[in-house]
């Protein structure tokens, strides 16, 4: 894993956590704050997933012309 990845990901990660500690004045904000976060994530997570018609132009690339 190269340096910035590595470095982004443990500041967002501290970010993360402070906004987690400054909800726990109440058990609804904090349970707001991780359904959010879940939320976030999933969404990440789907967006990341390829559509099949990208899929399919790119198993096409990889096949040699025909002749």
């Amino acid at each position: 894993m190269r340096t910035q990845t590595v470095l982004m990901s443990a500041l967002m990660s501290a970010f993360w956590l402070y906004g987690l500690l400054g909800q726990l004045h109440s058990k609804d904000a904090v349970m707001r704050y991780l359904a959010l976060s879940a939320a976030i994530v999933a969404v990440y997570v789907w967006r990341l997933q390829p559509k099949p018609a990208l899929r399919q132009r790119a198993r096409d690339q990889r096949r040699p012309p025909p002749e």
